[in-house]
């Protein structure tokens, strides 16, 4: 286990566990681009040198990071903060995060990227076509950590995030098929790496299953991840935490759901993510395969016309994410039917292993919301909404 260092209640330490073993969990390429810009902000400020920083994370809490590699004019301010994958693998661990920041003329607080960061060349990502590939969390993570840095200062900034060895590492990741050139990505919705051990997360969702059936819950609310848990949250109304996130691991969660007695299985999930299953996936990993295009053509084919298909089919192949892909669909006027299709197959395939357990479900993208229900989810929901209604009276 780690041996972290509180800095003060409510931070952690990672800098003073040096020459320990390494911490059960890491932090994200934007959590490392924020804190690197915090102090770089700071030392430009106040014209000092700054050994560590306090980062805030979007989950609430917050980190205590060793600086590195720090310099400051009166003009300008950079420094570096080394990445920390826990004991998670990952190619980026223990690279330099360099933060510039400068005056600037414009107004406001520009993010740009530098060496080693990609660029985005083609839609459907987090970043639009010719923007850096610096994800929309990082961003506000980045000029949150800023603007607390500059006091009274009213000039506007440049933030300038570089990884120097991004360059090389961007052939070692899937940025490439994913159109972004150049660099990796500055990642991280929750600010935070957790350990990927299978058997640990299989246990983990093991543990919040059996917690949900101890608090007599008829219907198990059930998500992918942070996107599937976020959409939950604001379109239906339901507490942030409520369902169990099952991962990459759909088969084993719906064999846990029957193991625990539950009859009914509500899952909420994008579609990047369930129509692996809708292809037969059990697990939903990357390693294990993608399908994802392939699927969605297979299901197009029953409702396009003959003469169309082998144009749907071509540029659906060409997407690098579903969000593309369900732009094409609207493009042929196949959306709503080919999508209810996905999430009934989705429903198919997972009854097919647990045919004890009843599952409905969500399916929607960031960008287009709510994408398909099947039959009796709003059954589900509302009884869901019941159960939540008990659980705040107790």
């Amino acid at each position: 286990m780690s041996q972290s260092v509180s800095c003060s209640d409510n931070y952690t330490s990672f800098f003073l566990a040096k020459n320990k073993s390494k911490p059960d969990f890491g932090y994200t390429t934007g959590t490392c681009a924020a804190a690197a810009s915090s102090a770089a902000a700071r030392m430009l400020v106040q014209q000092k040198f700054v050994p560590y920083v306090f980062v805030h994370l979007p989950e609430g809490s917050a980190l205590c990071l060793e600086v590195l590699d720090a310099k400051f004019s009166e003009t300008s301010a950079s420094c570096a903060v080394k990445k920390e994958s826990g004991t998670d693998p990952d190619i980026t661990n223990g690279i330099l995060v360099y933060s510039s920041v400068e005056f600037s003329s414009d107004d406001g607080i520009k993010i740009l990227g530098g060496k080693g960061i990609g660029k985005v060349t083609l839609p459907g990502l987090d970043q639009k076509v010719g923007e850096w590939a610096i994800n929309s969390v990082p961003q506000k993570m980045i000029r949150d950590a800023v603007s607390s840095e500059l006091n009274n200062i009213h000039k506007g900034i440049k933030v300038t995030i570089s990884i120097p060895s991004g360059v090389e590492l961007a052939n070692k990741t899937f940025n490439p098929r994913l159109g972004i050139v150049g660099g990796i990505s500055v990642l991280g919705t929750t600010g935070i790496v957790r350990p990927m051990s299978e058997d640990a997360i299989v246990q983990t969702i093991r543990a919040e299953i059996s917690m949900r059936a101890a608090l007599h819950y008829i219907v198990l609310p059930v998500v992918p991840g942070n996107y599937g848990m976020d959409f939950l949250t604001h379109e239906f109304g339901f507490d942030f935490g409520f369902a169990v996130e099952s991962s990459n691991f759909s088969y084993d969660s719906i064999l846990m759901a029957k193991e625990y007695g539950f009859k009914k299985y509500f899952l909420t999930g994008h579609l990047g993510k369930l129509v692996k299953i809708a292809g037969g996936a059990k697990n939903t990993h990357s390693k294990y395969g993608d399908g994802r295009m392939q699927t969605l053509c297979s299901a197009s084919k029953e409702f396009c016309k003959e003469e169309d298909y082998f144009l749907l089919q071509k540029e659906i192949m060409a997407c690098v994410s579903t969000e593309n892909a369900v732009d094409v669909l609207i493009k042929f006027n196949l959306k709503e039917k080919v999508l209810n299709k996905i999430a009934e197959l989705v429903k198919l395939n997972m009854q097919g292993w647990v045919p004890e357990v009843q599952v409905e479900l969500v399916l929607f993208t960031k960008k287009h919301g709510v994408l398909a229900m099947t039959k009796k989810a709003f059954d589900f929901i509302n009884e869901l909404k019941a159960c939540a209604a008990r659980q705040e009276e107790k």
